[in-house]
């Protein structure tokens, strides 16, 4: 074989050679930049995933909380009332003195919902949160909710401003000194025995300063919950999480729920409002009753003259009537105009002074006037909602489309609650 021929054969083998070098080489770092790449984006996906969990716990801690402090407010009044006239205790209701009790009574047997730590620690515990997590401003506000949080049970738990009057302790020593006649078959209270129960809880010290000191109770509970809200809606901005997010993660790991029926919409719902509580009764019949009840309505009343303007909350309540029906996953309700009732405006005359009375009074009237102009006007527009209800059938989910008189829209999302008797 000629030398000629030799290179031939020799340049060709090493071609082949540095071609299949070449291909390895290159089939080797794309196979690293692909699984990189993946990596990359599970680590990502992962990383939204404990944000989005976070922000979503901590806005349900503020939701929840809310819902504490709207329950107490509806609870408060008839409480407060009972404190001013102890004399009504023997009469008053069955119903309102339960309203009273409820608010006076500690709760040893449950801790509040918003105390629930389970995503927290999750979210603690997470390498993600603390080595992942490129936004180091994002985990420390998480942090800061959760530090806020722990902070508001303790002084919940330990603050005498908190404290219940009405313990378990004293409850238990006053049903072992109730006699026979004062105990029904199932081991509670009779009502003569409770409505005395209630008469000594109210000559309690501790009853009357709890009940002063509801206001601060409020102020207290509302800082926290501004700055959970301040802090999460800048979590939110931090991570770039939009609604169409927040809604995908609910409806894929929070939202289990159920294409309504008739059948499970019937029955009564309570639904928690910035200030106000709404019981919806929807009746197998398909009509409809709504009640409001108001719970943060200000009067501002003038004394005489030269004294300060007085300031008071007055809850109102009021129904409505009118009709629903279901159609596909859309609830559709409608008030009929004329069709309700003024059911209360709690201003207490009697606890006012002699010069505000009078005032108290007019106001009353045109309060009372104002609401029944209301009812009788109101537009009989259908109101229109998407609406699934949860895996249990004790909570429903509504949302609709709402314009604002300056033309803006979005969209409004409700919780009702079933109410269970």
């Amino acid at each position: 074989m000629s030398d000629k021929t030799r290179k031939i054969r020799l340049n060709d083998w090493w071609k082949q050679f540095l071609t299949g070098v070449m291909g390895t080489a290159i089939g080797v770092g794309l196979t690293f930049a692909v699984s990189n790449l993946v990596d990359n984006n599970k680590k990502a996906q992962v990383q939204r995933q404990t944000a989005t969990m976070a922000v979503y716990d901590i806005d349900e801690i503020i939701r929840e909380l809310r819902e504490d402090l709207q329950r107490d407010d509806a609870l408060f009044p008839m409480a407060m009332y009972l404190s001013n006239h102890t004399d009504k205790l023997d009469v008053v209701s069955l119903d309102s003195l339960r309203q009273a009790f409820v608010y006076l009574m500690e709760d040893i047997t449950t801790m509040p919902d918003w105390a629930t730590d389970t995503k927290e620690k999750a979210f603690s515990s997470s390498m993600d949160a603390w080595q992942n997590l490129e936004n180091t401003q994002f985990y420390d506000n998480v942090q800061k909710c959760y530090l806020k949080r722990a902070e508001l049970l303790r002084v919940v738990e330990k603050d005498e401003v908190f404290r219940k009057p009405i313990t378990d302790a004293y409850v238990d020593e006053f049903i072992q000194r109730a006699g026979i006649d004062e105990m029904e078959y199932d081991g509670s209270l009779s009502e003569k025995a409770f409505r005395r129960l209630m008469k000594q809880a109210y000559e309690k010290p501790e009853t009357v300063r709890y009940l002063r000191r509801y206001m601060l109770r409020s102020r207290v509970l509302n800082e926290y919950i501004d700055e959970l809200t301040r802090l999460n809606q800048e979590n939110k901005f931090l991570m770039q999480l939009s609604d169409e997010e927040m809604e995908a993660y609910i409806r894929k790991n929070v939202q289990k729920t159920k294409s309504a029926t008739p059948a499970l919409l019937v029955g009564c719902w309570d639904a928690q409002m910035n200030e106000a509580l709404q019981t919806f009764e929807f009746k197998a019949d398909h009509s409809l009753d709504i009640t409001t009840v108001m719970t943060a309505f200000m009067a501002n009343l003038e004394a005489g003259e030269g004294d300060a303007e007085l300031q008071t909350k007055v809850p109102i309540s009021y129904r409505q009537g009118g009709e629903w029906v279901l159609e596909g996953d859309s609830l559709c309700f409608v008030c009929h105009p004329g069709e309700g009732e003024i059911l209360s405006i709690d201003l207490d005359l009697d606890s006012l002074p002699e010069s505000a009375q009078e005032k108290g009074r007019q106001w009353m009237e045109a309060c009372r006037e104002e609401i029944n102009a209301y009812i009788q006007s109101s537009e009989q527009s259908v109101q229109k909602c998407a609406v699934s209800i949860d895996l249990t059938g004790d909570r429903m989910f509504l949302s609709y489309q709402y314009t604002s008189p300056l033309g803006e829209t979005e969209t409004i999302r409700q919780q009702l609650v079933r109410q269970r008797r």
